[in-house]
């Protein structure tokens, strides 16, 4: 999961937002049962699209591209069945895959701490190791966690594909019989493409690449291409400004 923005309202939400939410409103209020055409129309094509665009096509929780694998679902962050008025709500829409839609269900996100990603960065909550995912300590990322399933076997083996792939990749920037200029360019492309957030489990790839950036060469590496800013002590080790011991060396980084 990573942190998402939300795009321009799409034009047919513009015009018929308000107009569609009171008729669903009025029908509620009489007692009656909004039809499913009424209720449904979220779901409209340029909706879609423009979910699609915001989210590169993936699964806004567990980032497995969806036009893969299934067209995916465009889902309320607020169930619609616990607040009928957002139903049309451009801020309440969302692109999910259909495991996660279904893991999520009617739960309340609020009382339940599920983490939107469109309010919060959930490299706030959450964390990889490789494939595998997990909560800092906090009530939403161990909530996000357990009620998506976002460790699910599935999903799991999936994400490990992937780290397999970018660490053939990785491994080529620590060999010694490339120049250093071959070893930049795939560190750039390492961190342009495969890290990029149109890519398939982005937030696993770019702790993968924090693990190991400050330990390459500095002539592979430069400041304006990290994923994330070295520490004074790793900068020191980097530029030869402080002696420090293999053990220290070899001590995981703090996220």
């Amino acid at each position: 999961m990573i942190k998402l923005s939300k795009g321009s309202m799409p034009e047919v939400l513009k015009k018929n937002g308000e107009k569609w939410t009171q008729i669903v409103l009025d029908r509620i209020a009489n007692n009656e049962k909004p039809t499913p055409s009424e209720t449904g129309r979220y779901k409209h094509t340029e909706i879609k699209r423009a979910l699609i665009s915001e989210t590169c096509g993936k699964c806004a929780y567990c980032e497995s591209k969806l036009l893969h694998i299934h067209h995916g679902d465009v889902e309320h962050f607020v169930p619609k069945s616990l607040d009928p008025a957002r139903t049309f709500d451009w801020n309440n829409l969302i692109l999910a895959c259909e495991i996660c839609n279904q893991s999520k269900s009617d739960i309340d996100p609020h009382i339940n701490f599920i983490i939107n990603p469109y309010i919060t960065d959930p490299g706030d909550h959450l964390i990889f190791s490789g494939p595998l995912i997990f909560s800092k300590g906090t009530p939403q990322g161990k909530s996000t966690i357990r009620i998506l399933k976002l460790d699910r076997a599935q999903l799991y083996e999936a994400r490990k594909d992937r780290a397999e792939k970018v660490t053939k990749i990785m491994e080529n920037l620590f060999d010694s019989r490339l120049t250093s200029v071959e070893r930049k360019a795939i560190y750039k492309d390492l961190i342009d493409v495969e890290a990029s957030r149109s890519e398939q489990y982005s937030a696993m790839i770019r702790e993968m690449i924090r693990s190991i950036e400050w330990r390459l060469p500095s002539d592979i590496r430069s400041d304006e291409s990290t994923i994330v800013p070295l520490s004074p002590t790793q900068s020191a080790v980097l530029s030869g400004q402080e002696e420090i011991s293999a053990n220290v060396v070899e001590k995981p980084i703090a996220p």
